[in-house]
């Protein structure tokens, strides 16, 4: 069973209209591939779209994971401009040049960053395009999103995205599909063993430390649970530009005996095996491909009431929530965890379930060869 994912402009076809034309070849462009979640997931799609014959090639500015990506049997050109967080003034010529050579049916962009170079490049190479956007805008802006919005079309993570999309970035609603990001579902299966040391319970979040995930609340949540005499070891796997905060902040809460930082590893993935219990203490998520993975590792999951969480946890059922920016509330959650097993492993069965029948891979890829045959449609239309 998969999910159908529809969209505005999809519904708004005309009765007796011709078929739209398939996409048999995608260029992916992207900044930087680093070993996060979002990457794998990308090196994920590639693999189901190139399963489903669709020919996928890759333009990035580089990074550890173009290996897995050339071993998939995606071919990989690297331009080092790409990697940089400012946008190219002007297209590249590599990249014109490699448009040029491989006449793919769409472009497909990964980032909100790579915006203005998609639109660009796709007037440049008059090619229909596609912008994943996975992140929110900086808090307090309102900047449009740059687009040519009658060859480009944008897959939204989630609907809190899609909305801040047509409400901020002045995005055609029409333009838009809420395509979730999919999980590759049998890959999870060797990271569902916990710890050897059954009797003290790990408790965790993993992803990036930045301010929007919240981690604060969970070093607070922490320490809330310590004070109440719960014995638990606490992990925090991730870096970025809250590590060196939250480490104060452990400190002066004098809990570094009980909280380990993990800022270096091969696998995410890994990190997610080790815990009992997975907390997401997000303040403003846009993806919500952390709660995705949790389940699918099987491991229950207490968020905070933040985008995506919403619509992916039904509380009680599937996960439990608690509002954002309280540290209490968490640690009430993951003591309901703790005091109740049975409800712990209701919870994982209910969610194991959900990923499988509405976010894996497949299902993404299906609903985006749908969403490519229609952006080429209206490219052509127009």
């Amino acid at each position: 069973m998969s999910t159908v994912f529809r969209w505005a402009g999809e519904r708004n076809g005309r009765a007796g209209a011709a078929e739209p034309r398939p996409a048999k070849k995608v260029l992916f462009i992207a900044g930087g591939l680093c070993g996060d979640s979002v990457c794998h997931s990308v090196l994920r799609l590639a693999r189901e779209l190139r399963h489903r014959k669709c020919e996928v090639s890759l333009v990035c500015g580089g990074g550890p994971l173009v290996a897995d990506f050339q071993r998939a049997g995606v071919p990989a050109i690297v331009i080092g401009r790409l990697a940089t967080s400012r946008n190219p003034l002007l297209v590249p010529s590599a990249l014109r040049d490699e448009v040029d050579r491989l006449q793919p049916d769409v472009l497909h962009f990964f980032g909100r960053p790579l915006a203005r170079l998609a639109a660009r490049l796709a007037d440049a190479a008059r090619k229909p395009y596609v912008l994943t956007v996975n992140t929110f805008a900086p808090s307090g802006s309102r900047d449009r999103v740059p687009g040519n919005w009658k060859l480009g079309a944008v897959m939204a993570a989630s609907e809190e995205l899609r909305e801040e999309l047509v409400n901020q970035a002045r995005i055609p609603k029409d333009a838009i599909a809420v395509i979730p990001i999919g999980i590759a579902v049998e890959e999870y299966e060797r990271c569902r063993d916990t710890h050897e040391d059954a009797s003290v319970p790990v408790v965790g979040t993993v992803g990036p430390l930045t301010p929007e995930r919240g981690c604060e609340y969970f070093v607070r949540a922490a320490k809330e649970l310590l004070d109440r005499g719960h014995k638990a070891h606490f992990l925090i796997a991730g870096d970025g530009p809250e590590r060196f905060p939250l480490r104060r902040l452990i400190h002066e809460l004098g809990i570094d005996r009980w909280v380990t930082v993990a800022e270096a590893f091969s696998d995410y993935r890994r990190m997610l095996a080790v815990l009992d219990i997975c907390v997401i203490p997000a303040v403003r998520e846009g993806l919500g491909l952390d709660v995705l993975e949790a389940m699918a590792c099987r491991k229950p999951v207490v968020a905070t009431g933040a985008g995506p969480a919403f619509s992916l946890i039904t509380d009680g059922e599937t996960g439990l929530l608690a509002p954002k920016k309280d540290p209490a509330a968490i640690a009430d959650k993951v003591v309901r965890l703790l005091r109740e097993p049975e409800l712990a492993r209701r919870l994982v069965e209910a969610a194991s379930l959900l990923v499988r029948q509405r976010f894996s891979v497949q299902a993404t890829a299906e609903a985006l060869l749908r969403f490519y045959a229609w952006a080429i449609h209206r490219a052509e239309a127009t």
